[in-house]
């Protein structure tokens, strides 16, 4: 069988086949590591994946940084605080240690070879040769998936127009503590968090208007995300370790998740914005589903769409809020009465 993309839908996908007996092939356009436009956040319900994966011993062996709540700020200084316990990790080391652990098992990978097309008769071409898939193939490239294209398994994509997102690490202010921090802005929102003692990972996530000043990132900051105090009071320097890289759409319909031994996983299936660090989950567990549907002929569609359904429902209302920071400046109120339902919130989110 053939594995489209190496990130964690590949490769969780490509280890749970290869650790039942299969051969795979792996193809990633990349070479590893590389830099993720990703919030950098394990969220708690990723560990029960990667404990059945066989890696989470060389996961947690990656340096880190532990979390230990989340805070939440609208631009007139409302604020609600959740406990919890999480670990910010570095993106190309995340999924460096994935796609090593895939080797490990005996998974065959190609990186630097990308596909570009996918015939009916389940051939992959890359740029340099044809391979034949003799079981299936998964689709495992991401938000603009070629697989998903090809096949005809891609909707319209909605919301062309939407928010834009922008990540970068930057140097880490003596003032940034061990929560995950977002902050609502008219258009926007900001998720900030430490990954180690020297950076913070940030992402910016604007409408069109505050994207316009994506190639000066201090303007870029003052039209964003600076409108908050409660920012601009952690005193990060808009000056990027790297440059600021770019995602969108961040919302799109569910693609089909599968037909004619085609089977999509991660942001090829179905994109989730980063703010509550779901869609690294999803793209574990997808891929872990569709390893069991393959080898034991479950429904993987009904899967798919049972998962997202249970854990897509808190995504949904918070993502309506992120854009509406009155409103949401009324939802901290009646959290901050009501502890039980910051409780049950937290876990809805993160499963811990």
């Amino acid at each position: 069988m053939i594995v489209v993309g190496g990130g964690p839908a590949g490769s969780a996908a490509a280890t749970f086949c290869a650790q039942r007996g299969l051969r795979v092939a792996l193809f990633e356009h990349k070479k590893f590591p590389r830099h993720k436009v990703c919030g950098d956040l394990i969220n708690p319900n990723c560990w029960p994946v990667l404990e059945r994966l066989g890696a989470a011993e060389k996961i947690r062996a990656l340096p880190r940084h532990d979390i230990t709540g989340a805070v939440f700020t609208t631009p007139r200084g409302a604020v609600a605080e959740v406990k919890m316990n999480a670990r910010a990790i570095r993106r190309s080391l995340f999924d460096l240690a994935l796609l090593d652990h895939a080797k490990a098992c005996g998974v065959t990978v190609f990186e630097g070879e990308s596909a570009v097309n996918i015939t009916a008769t389940r051939e992959v071409l890359t740029r340099e040769r044809r391979y034949v898939a003799l079981r299936c193939i998964i689709g495992a490239d991401g938000r603009h998936s070629m697989v998903a294209k090809k096949t005809g398994l891609a909707r319209d994509v909605t919301g062309r127009n939407g928010p834009i997102a922008f990540q970068a690490h930057f140097r880490a202010p003596a003032t940034m503590d061990d929560r995950v921090q977002l902050h609502l802005f008219p258009g926007g929102y900001c998720g900030v968090v430490r990954v180690d003692a020297e950076r913070v990972n940030l992402c910016i996530v604007t409408n069109r208007e505050g994207a316009r000043w994506h190639d000066d990132c201090e303007k870029l900051f003052a039209r964003t995300v600076c409108q908050n105090p409660q920012f601009r009071s952690i005193g990060i320097v808009p000056e990027p370790l790297e440059p600021l890289q770019s995602a969108h759409p961040l919302r799109a319909a569910m693609n089909c998740p599968a037909r004619d031994g085609v089977l999509l996983v991660g942001d090829a299936l179905s994109v989730t914005e980063p703010f509550t660090g779901q869609g690294i989950f999803f793209a574990l567990r997808t891929g872990e589903l569709a390893a069991r549907a393959i080898c034991t002929g479950e429904d993987f569609a009904s899967a798919v769409k049972s998962l997202y359904r249970a854990r897509g429902r808190t995504n949904e209302l918070l993502r309506r809020l992120m854009y509406r920071p009155r409103m949401a400046a009324a939802v901290i109120g009646a959290l901050r009465r009501w502890p039980a339902a910051v409780r049950w919130l937290a876990r809805n989110v993160t499963g811990d």
